[in-house]
């Protein structure tokens, strides 16, 4: 049977995410399986204490969910080389989402190999759901960020089924003229002229965008393209913010080599600092 896969460090963090995945679980009929992530890089008596504790409040915790909350759930302690691998150990063909809370962000550590979060994001072909804002019922309106690729348009073909998102209200958004998009050479570019190239940009892209709504199949949605110079992260909390969106989704792509580890990517910003929940396929 189909379930959601909640990663619980058992503190007050992860308070917010086992709410969601309540409510998404009782609107949907899914099971909840929680997954306590032990990271092997610590002596072996440590990892026994640590195991020893997280499976007695585990215990706890599925007696709780399944007599007040009344889902089905089931938990594990998952050892690997690292929270993120032992997490993606407890993921099989029936996990629909994983679903994490705000990590704790340790800076040097997180610098070179990026945030638990991130490294989730960059191994896993399972949605990921990060839960920042506190729930009060399950999602409404969904900001759907595309850049019209291949893998984005499956992405969309996912969304009007998916446990998390079926029902909601789908905006599409593209975004055009971004301080990732734009060419060096706008900046030699008179105001006029960038504002020419710019509506120019945005009236090819408002076509693209159609086609490629139709070639989704997602059914009943609002195209959105916006002309915006700022980082693309700073445009999408700003539009999500200004029309009432609870949830953002986008494909984020799979960065490789050096630069994957050290750009500042759109997905790393939004997760450092969306006020709303975040599905990254």
């Amino acid at each position: 049977m189909s379930h959601i896969l909640l990663a619980t460090d058992l503190s007050d963090r992860a308070e917010r995410a086992q709410r969601m995945a309540l409510l998404i679980a009782r609107e949907t009929g899914s099971d909840i399986r929680l997954v306590y992530a032990i990271d092997a890089d610590q002596p072996s008596a440590m990892i026994e204490a640590q195991r020893t504790q997280a499976q007695s409040m585990l215990q706890r915790l599925v007696a709780t969910i399944e007599k007040a909350d009344r889902v089905a759930c089931s938990a594990r302690v998952m050892t690997g080389s690292g929270v993120d691998t032992a997490i993606q150990a407890a993921v099989d063909d029936e996990t629909t989402v994983i679903v994490l809370g705000r990590h704790r962000r340790r800076q040097i550590r997180d610098l070179f190999l990026g945030g638990t979060s991130e490294r989730i994001i960059a191994h896993t072909q399972t949605p990921v759901l990060v839960v920042r804002a506190a729930p009060v019922e399950r999602y409404r309106k969904l900001l759907f960020a595309t850049d019209l690729s291949d893998e984005s348009l499956e992405m969309a073909g996912k969304l009007a089924t998916h446990p998390v998102t079926a029902g909601v209200s789908i905006t599409v958004l593209h975004l055009v003229g971004t301080e990732e998009q734009s060419p060096v050479a706008q900046n030699q570019m008179t105001d006029r002229g960038r504002e020419a190239l710019l509506a120019d940009e945005k009236a090819r892209a408002a076509q693209r965008l159609e086609r490629f709504v139709e070639r989704a199949d997602i059914g009943p949605v609002s195209q959105r393209v916006v002309a915006d110079p700022r980082p693309a992260a700073t445009a999408l909390i700003d539009f999500a913010s200004r029309a009432g969106i609870d949830l953002i989704a986008l494909h984020p792509g799979k960065a490789t080599g050096v630069e994957g580890f050290l750009r500042y990517s759109i997905t790393t910003r939004l997760l450092n600092s969306s006020p709303v929940d975040l599905l990254l396929f």
